[in-house]
């Protein structure tokens, strides 16, 4: 009996009982091109919940990240928008976020992108485990 509860103590360890996010990256294109380093995306739960978020790397690419230390995303319908303040390619800071709850818009807003995408791009669906969400967006004019 003994052995049994040990070898169950084990297999739980081993297989884990998740933490209940999934994983979710992409590329972001801006006009076809690559986004620049730095440009910070919000996945934010329409459902509620906590937001997780994104930032560009040189390629364009992206991975979710549900805090600074842990990559990962809450699954479910998220609305995705560009998140203003994100503190550019190295500085390694969340986004401004004000006493009233809502994100700081930049005094220069970045790449000629439409204000809209600051409230919302698009909203994505994120299953259980891994997703891949690309991002199309086009300047204005």
């Amino acid at each position: 009996m003994t052995t049994s509860l040990v070898a169950s103590s084990v297999l739980l360890l081993a297989v884990g009982c998740g933490d209940g996010l999934s994983t979710a990256e992409g590329t972001v294109t801006i006009d076809g091109n690559p986004a620049a380093e730095g440009l910070s995306l919000q996945f934010t739960p329409v459902d509620g919940g906590a937001p997780s978020y994104g930032r560009t790397d040189s390629s364009g690419h992206y991975v979710a990240q549900f805090t600074f230390n842990r990559v990962g995303i809450e699954t479910g319908e998220h609305s995705v928008k560009l998140v203003p303040g994100g503190g550019g390619a190295d500085s390694g800071q969340m986004p401004v976020v004000g006493a009233d709850g809502k994100v700081q818009a930049p005094a220069n807003p970045a790449a000629n992108l439409p204000a809209e995408y600051y409230e919302e791009i698009q909203r994505v669906t994120i299953e259980p485990g891994s997703n891949q969400v690309d991002l199309a967006l086009e300047t204005q004019g």
